[in-house]
Formats: structure tokens, sequence, C-alpha cells
């Protein structure tokens, strides 16, 4: 599968969305969606990002990238390294695409595919991963960290506990070394009237381990 990321356009040259602060963590109000398609909160972003620690000059992949909102927080702070998202859903590849545009990212390249037939598709030996899965993933898995550089990190996100048994099992088997995994949920206050409570996004599992 090709890189579907057109080469410079005219809508490439329109004002970028400025984020004026050195922190991550964009508005979820800063992208666009669609029915059936939403940003991944912004602190659970920050959550995941903090324990994927790319370095300026990271190849990253974003395996599974829905609406890309992670990996574009991640274009945004590689100076000279670019990330790389695989996604197969029509729908979710041309909302990232408009989100590039919107944001003004250039190293930021996305391919229409699957894992883990597709990956050959990706640049060789990221030394960052993202894996972001709804379902069991014993050999998507397998084969991004056998595509994983020495040392690099891979980072999982997933809302199910097949995915999260799935995935410390198989790090386990494959000795990964400082593994972690953590429960995230984000409540966030709504107002109704004159009244506020705090309402909950839905649970993530994060497993992050190093090769």
């Amino acid at each position: 599968m090709a890189d579907v990321t057109p080469p410079g356009s005219p809508s490439d040259a329109s004002p970028a969305y400025r984020w004026d602060f050195v922190t991550p963590g964009l508005p979820d109000g800063a992208f666009e969606d669609a029915p059936g398609f939403s940003p991944t909160p912004m602190e659970l972003r920050v959550m995941l990002l903090a324990h994927l620690r790319p370095r300026a000059d990271s190849l990253v992949w974003d395996v599974g990238g829905g609406t890309g909102a992670l990996a574009l927080e991640i274009a945004r702070l590689l100076n000279t390294g670019s990330v790389h998202t695989l996604e197969r859903d029509p729908e979710a590849i041309e909302l990232l695409e408009r989100n590039r545009l919107r944001f003004g990212i250039h190293n930021l390249h996305i391919h229409a595919g699957q894992a883990p037939a597709d990956l050959a598709c990706l640049p060789p030996h990221p030394d960052r991963v993202l894996l972001e899965v709804g379902r069991p993933l014993v050999d998507v898995l397998r084969a991004v960290w056998e595509a994983l550089q020495p040392s690099g990190r891979l980072v999982i996100s997933t809302v199910s506990l097949e995915g999260l048994v799935d995935a410390t099992d198989t790090l386990t088997q494959l000795q990964a070394r400082d593994l972690q995994v953590v429960q995230a949920t984000v409540h966030r206050m709504q107002r109704r009237g004159s009244q506020a409570k705090l309402a909950a996004a839905e649970p993530l599992f994060l497993i992050a381990a190093e090769r």
C-alpha cells in the first residue's frame, strides 16, 4: 500500500492552527471530527505521549491511527523526525488528512492499509511505535515488535480486557523491558443549567514497554 498523503497543494499554504504553548495537549475542539470519530481526549493523549518518550529525530509508527489526534501531537514535536500512520478506514483517513492540513503538519505521512499485512509499506526500523487496538492483537504485536529497533519503545492503547491480557502476556513472552500498565479515566465537569457534574470518558488501558 502506498502513502496516501498528497504532495504539496494550495491547501497546505493556508494558515496553520496556532498553538502558542510549549506543552502538548491540543484542545479536543481544535480537531475536526465526524460521526463515529472523535479525538482521543486531551488528557489521555498527553499520558500516551509521556510514555512513548519520542526523540526530536524519532521515526514513529502509529498503527491504527484513527482520527490521528495523537499522531498529530507527536509530529508537531519532532524537529527532524517523522510519524507514519497506518489506517484501514477510508473515512478516518480522510478526516486525518483534513486535520493534517488544518495544523500545517508536513512530517506526518498517512498510509492506507491494515496490520500486520501492510506494515511493510511503512519505513523500516522505527524507534517508537503506537499501537491502538480494540480487539486481541497477538499477531500484530509480534510483527511490530520484530520491526522495532533495539531499545525502542512501544505504547499500546486499548479499551478491551482481551487486548490488555493479550498485550501483557505476549510482551512477557517477548521478554520486554520496563513493562508498565496503567488504567486511565478522564472525568470532566459538565454543566446543565445551574448544576455541574463530572462525566467520565471511556476508560483506557495503556501498556508501555521497551525492547
